[in-house]
């Protein structure tokens, strides 16, 4: 007699597919409760990838998520909406121990921990629409 065919169980869980949900809440824990469009809610952990970390979530935003599995939490993995290029900070400081070195082509300037600052170029131009100073123990030209 021909053997029937039978259910095998997969050697390994399938991978969820992501869906689109709503935010209905954020919660204390940094938890962020979504609602699929068919009604079920999940309360979802958040993705936090590369150095994107400015992405400010709202109740009603629309956000990429991936179901719960394994006994882990739904993970909402982005916004959805208009990309806006982050704006550049109104300071930046580089920090280093020993030397900081800014390079371009043949130009280069050295900032120092031991308080040198040095520049060093095929010409260097320096202008100023106001006064320019140049305070020092003692100034040597050539």
């Amino acid at each position: 007699m021909p053997e029937v065919a039978r259910v095998l169980p997969l050697p390994h869980e399938v991978a969820p597919h992501p869906l689109r949900a709503e935010v209905t809440a954020l919660l204390e824990g940094g938890l962020i409760r979504v609602r699929l469009q068919d009604g079920r809610e999940w309360d979802a952990a958040w993705l936090q990838a590369g150095g994107s970390t400015s992405i400010e979530l709202a109740a009603h935003d629309w956000v990429i998520v991936l179901p719960p599995a394994g006994g882990h939490p739904a993970v909402v993995m982005g916004r959805i909406g208009p990309y806006s290029p982050p704006a550049p900070p109104a300071r930046l400081c580089i920090e280093a121990t020993e030397v900081l070195t800014l390079k371009c082509g043949d130009a280069t300037l050295d900032l120092r921990a031991d308080g040198k600052a040095v520049l060093r170029g095929e010409d260097v131009l320096i202008r100023a629409r106001g006064l320019q100073r140049i305070k020092a123990g003692s100034v040597s030209i050539n």
